[in-house]
């Protein structure tokens, strides 16, 4: 006897969850361009010091600080007269990760850190600690909009709805929101 092919039908779904952000993630640099490695060296570390100040000031754990990214390189330019890249001096740069739970501090660290020295500051990148809920609600959603087009679909075409072979969720983990509150979205 064959086997009867399955049958089978596939469907997607979408759902969304909002949360609203509760933490940010601000991420800046202190670069400093001198004649000498020490020099630069040294700008750099007075500004990061100066950041430490302030978040002790503002009583941010120093768990939630993370300084450890530093680059050195030479700075070099091109010589026209002479055709070649001559040394300028070097450039010094630290990078400064910072989680704020009290997003009501986040103008004021911003401010405060460029006036420690930072000299780039990357938008923050919002989030909430209830992301990873929002997102499961997110599936659940998603994974009833999709039950619900595939019972559609089936009564359409005088059909029964059998059982799931196979579910994709389509997306990655879920992402940090942007600025406004986010949503988990899945296909």
């Amino acid at each position: 006897m064959a086997e009867e092919p399955v049958r089978s039908i596939t469907v997607s779904g979408s759902g969304f969850a909002e949360v609203k952000p509760d933490r940010a993630i601000i991420r800046m640099s202190v670069v400093a361009r001198e004649p000498t490695l020490d020099e630069a060296q040294r700008e750099v570390a007075s500004a990061v010091n100066n950041v430490l100040k302030m978040t002790d000031r503002m009583k941010i754990d120093r768990d939630n600080v993370d300084t450890t990214g530093a680059s050195v390189r030479p700075d070099y330019r091109w010589n026209r007269e002479r055709e070649e890249q001559e040394l300028r001096g070097y450039i010094a740069e630290r990078q400064v990760t910072l989680e704020l739970e009290e997003l009501d501090k986040l103008g004021a660290v911003m401010e405060g850190a460029v006036k420690a020295g930072v000299n780039q500051v990357s938008p923050p990148q919002l989030d909430s600690s209830e992301r990873r809920e929002a997102y499961r609600r997110a599936l659940h959603a998603a994974a009833e909009d999709a039950r619900a087009n595939a019972m559609r679909l089936a009564h359409s075409l005088d059909a029964e709805i059998g059982e799931v072979i196979s579910v994709n969720s389509g997306s990655h983990a879920p992402r940090p929101p942007g600025p406004q509150p986010f949503g988990a979205r899945m296909m």
